[in-house]
């Protein structure tokens, strides 16, 4: 037993160097766990400090001119309101005397189509007892003096024929005095008449072909076109909010790829909004009726000067209609073009007819008149 524990004593200052050995492992892990907490703060270091060089400055620089364009807005908006204020008021007072006006017209073109049936009816008797005395003093008269009487009366009916298509603007009436005018002649059975005949069939065939109705298509198509614009909607969308994150490139240095991972971190939280446009106060609602009322008010200040046939208050309110229209249209997202080209289609029609730069027949009858009375002169 004590040579057995000799050996065991004796064998013991070999065994402990192994023994000593064993913490410096330990040390190595320590010192690299702490090397590994050094190199993350100090990449928290320089994260912190490229954020706050390169975001935090760019999001100051973006609050402060969003503050400014903000408050840029609000002036806008506040502008923007009182004007429309005025606006609706000027829109009121158009509308309280705009029945007025109406009525006005209205009274005015009844007492004007009352005059010119009046003053049809009266002409049409006054022919009538024209024609009769001019048959009774035709019975009276040899058969030259009936064919010079004829032929004057032919002349001084396509006469009154030109100035009725031309200064009177009825074509109706002309019509029928060249009507007249060729029973005359037709009355005589002469060959020598025969290409004034045919003068004054081409004129009446002209005269037909003229369109005196139409200002009541033009009223009519200003009627069908506010009836489709009061069942439209004209409703302004909201306007978006995507953002869209640039990637750096491949070959990017590091800070880029830093600064843009930490923009993502921050788009979490913050949202920021890049415009390649000014921000512009967006119109309301309000605001876009009021504008429709007005193009519907100008569409129908255009159909009373239709049927009125009022050319110049006719195009100023297309124009004044169309101005508005357009003008929204840039202003917003409506897509107000359908309703421009119906504008422009009307802007470019007449409501006054076509007429044939002169009558043939005139120019004929002046020269048979001319002879008939240098025959008679000699």
């Amino acid at each position: 037993m004590s040579n057995e524990t000799k050996s065991t004593s004796a064998e013991l200052p070999e065994e402990l160097p192994d023994e000593a050995k064993q913490p410096k492992p330990e040390r190595k892990a320590s010192l690299a766990a702490w090397l590994t907490i050094i190199i993350l703060l100090a990449a928290l270091i320089a994260a912190g400090w490229v954020g706050y060089r390169y975001v935090y400055q760019d999001l100051l620089a973006s609050n402060q001119q969003l503050v400014a364009q903000s408050e840029e807005q609000a002036r806008q908006l506040k502008e923007l309101r009182s004007e429309l204020e005025q606006q609706v008021q000027q829109l009121r007072r158009q509308q309280q005397e705009l029945p007025a006006t109406i009525e006005q017209q209205l009274q005015q073109n009844e007492q004007g189509v009352r005059r010119s049936l009046s003053q049809q009816a009266q002409t049409q008797a006054d022919l009538e007892r024209a024609v009769q005395a001019v048959q009774a003093e035709l019975a009276s008269l040899d058969v030259s003096q009936a064919t010079a009487w004829r032929v004057l009366e032919a002349r001084q009916l396509v006469a009154e024929a030109s100035t009725k298509l031309y200064i009177d603007q009825e074509p109706q009436l002309a019509l029928q005095l060249l009507d007249l005018a060729d029973t005359h002649l037709a009355a005589l059975n002469n060959p020598a008449y025969q290409a004034a005949r045919q003068a004054i069939n081409d004129d009446k065939v002209a005269l037909r072909a003229i369109d005196a109705d139409q200002h009541l298509q033009v009223a009519m198509e200003l009627n069908s076109l506010r009836a489709r614009l009061l069942q439209q909607q004209w409703r302004l969308q909201a306007p978006g909010r995507t953002v869209s994150a640039k990637q750096p490139p491949p070959d990017a240095p590091w800070y880029e790829h830093l600064s843009a991972s930490a923009g993502a971190l921050f788009d979490q939280l913050i949202r920021v909004q890049h415009l390649e446009k000014p921000i512009q106060p967006q119109l309301s609602a309000a605001f876009v009726e009021l504008a429709k009322q007005r193009v519907l008010m100008q569409l129908q200040l255009a159909q009373q000067a239709a049927l009125s046939q009022h050319d110049e208050l006719f195009q100023r309110s297309i124009q004044e209609a169309l101005a508005l229209v357009t003008e929204l249209e840039n202003e917003s997202d409506l897509n107000l073009a359908a309703l421009s080209t119906d504008l422009t289609q009307l802007a470019a029609q007449s409501l006054q007819p076509s007429l044939p730069d002169q009558l043939r027949s005139l120019a004929i009858m002046n020269r048979h008149a001319e002879a008939i009375n240098a025959g008679a002169g000699q």
